[in-house]
């Protein structure tokens, strides 16, 4: 699923920056034991030696100055000079290889994507292992296995992930529209397929017109429409020989395409879906077409929801709670729980000092502080956004970054990911993404429903085992193959092809190299559990 198109342009991305924030840190009156020390640490640090830290990260749309304000503040504080480099993300890997080919690896090296050049080089120790580092710091305690197994590589930790949280999309639907035909919030895809027809044949906006339909679809089968890790493109099923199966090809995934088949022969699937790109898939939604759709506690547009109300001011949202699957259990696929890693060079296997100062910069500005706490009052939030009145403004009780305000904020450089910088939140709850992130009184009512519903009905969340396991086919015809199974379920969907040819479907995607990604993840599975 393409959540990255759920975020708009620059505004957005910084309105979101605002939301997370620090509070006071430190690891004091933990209650904890001391934990253990690395072997670096027996040797003797000096904190009064200015640092000299070189950083390289990667950025959408905020490109934060060499030098600034910002730089100045961490110098300050930490007695660390950070040295930056910010290069577009649609460049960074390949920089990144140039880099990591000459040996002359950054201090810190931001790592955008899990493939085989992150395997490969902390194989080839390029990077410094941080197991012995985690129970120093409170913000990398807080990190569950969960998270850290999914770039272990051969049992080691070479990464320190920046916070994301676990939600991923539920379904949402109109509910005016249930209202107003008497209908009841679906319990199961039988129950939402009638539901999406009467939204297609039965006027429910009662305008007299044949202008509604059903679900709102767009290219590559998106939204997916899982309503739980059951029906999930994640590794939840296993096949006769009791290895994982990726969910693309499992029982629930042909339960979600024959939903849709049965669906968009009645005319309740947006009818040219195949062709239609992601925006055009909101406009479906968001211009009151259709009833059915996607939404999300973090990351969606507020515009959009506004947009909805000013052609319909009645409409009215909700989210489908997550379905029982036939195995009993009810709970969504885990969101992976991170968005970037930060790597260090192994150069620095010698040097302590520097190590202990680039984590105790990092973990001192991954502490979480309430929502309600983050005004100027809070004297570590006033100081990572640059201190009121210079990086950022109050309004209507919320932070607001002033324009130009990138090199000036300290966050923006505390040597992790900073576009979408947040906190390591104790859990996604904490995060009060109702009223952090939106404005408007009723998209915080809505999203206030979504956040309810995953308290509610999330009773069995579930952790891909697949995550950071690293399948060599999988990295060399992983996309052609997705490509070809999307293909001919979107061809089922449109009545392209029978259904009855599911299984036929998956022996081709079997034998183009299906087969060797699930004995390659199995595997991969198999030894991470044994080398823990």
């Amino acid at each position: 699923m393409r959540t990255t198109k759920w975020m708009a342009a620059s505004s957005f991305i910084i309105a979101l920056a605002l939301t997370a924030s620090a509070c006071s840190g430190g690891n004091a009156g933990s209650g904890k034991e001391a934990p253990k020390q690395p072997e670096s640490e027996g040797k003797k640090t000096d904190d009064n030696k200015m640092q000299e830290i070189s950083f390289m990260n990667f950025a959408y749309t905020i490109f934060p100055a060499a030098e600034g304000a910002g730089v100045d503040a961490i110098k300050e504080k930490f007695n660390a000079h950070i040295k930056s480099q910010f290069i577009l993300q649609s460049d960074f890997n390949a920089k990144l290889s140039v880099v990591m080919a000459s040996g002359d690896m950054p201090d810190v090296v931001a790592i955008k994507d899990l493939d085989s050049n992150y395997y490969k080089w902390a194989r080839q120790g390029a990077f410094l292992p941080l197991d012995d580092y985690i129970d120093q710091y409170e913000s990398f305690r807080m990190v569950p296995d969960s998270v850290w197994d999914q770039f272990r590589v051969d049992g080691k930790i070479y990464s320190i992930p920046m916070y994301a949280p676990t939600y991923v999309f539920s379904n949402v639907i109109r509910q005016d529209w249930l209202d107003n035909l008497g209908l009841s919030m679906p319990t199961n895809y039988e129950e939402l397929l009638e539901v999406a027809i009467a939204f297609t044949k039965n006027d429910p906006d009662g305008n007299g017109k044949d202008d509604t339909y059903g679900f709102a679809l767009g290219e590559d089968i998106s939204p997916e429409y899982m309503a739980g890790a059951y029906w999930s493109g994640g590794w939840y099923h296993k096949n006769e020989n009791g290895d994982y199966i990726p969910g693309i090809i499992g029982p629930g995934r042909k339960e979600v395409i024959e939903t849709l088949a049965a669906a968009y022969k009645e005319g309740a699937v947006t009818k040219d879906f195949a062709v239609l790109n992601w925006a055009q898939a909101n406009k479906e939604f968001y211009s009151g077409k259709a009833g059915i759709f996607i939404g999300t506690p973090t990351g969606m547009v507020e515009e959009y929801f506004t947009g909805l109300l000013e052609v319909n001011p009645e409409a009215r949202l909700a989210s489908i709670p997550h379905f029982e699957a036939p195995d009993g259990s009810q709970g969504r696929l885990l969101g992976q729980g991170y968005f970037g890693l930060s790597t260090l060079s192994s150069k620095l296997k010698n040097d302590p000092d520097k190590v202990k100062k680039i984590l105790e910069i990092m973990d001192y500005g991954r502490q979480f502080v309430p929502v309600e706490e983050r005004t100027p009052d809070n004297e570590v939030f006033d100081w990572l956004m640059g201190h009121v009145g210079k990086g950022y403004e109050m309004a209507d009780g919320k932070a607001v970054l002033k324009p130009g305000s990138e090199s000036i904020t300290p966050i923006q450089y505390m040597l992790q990911r900073h576009e979408f910088w947040k906190p390591w939140a104790p859990n996604d709850e904490a995060n009060q993404y109702s009223i952090a992130s939106y404005n408007d009184p009723r998209m915080q009512q809505f999203i206030k429903e979504i956040e309810e519903m995953e308290a509610k009905y999330n009773k069995t969340p579930y952790a891909d085992p697949s995550r950071g396991i690293f399948s060599e086919t999988e990295s060399s015809k992983g996309a052609d193959l997705k490509k070809y199974i999307i293909g001919e379920q979107t061809k089922m969907i449109s009545g392209q092809r029978p259904l009855t040819d599911w299984n036929k479907m998956v022996e081709e995607w079997m034998g183009r190299g299906g087969a060797d990604i699930i004995k390659e993840v199995n595997d991969g599975i198999k030894a991470r559990g044994s080398s823990k």
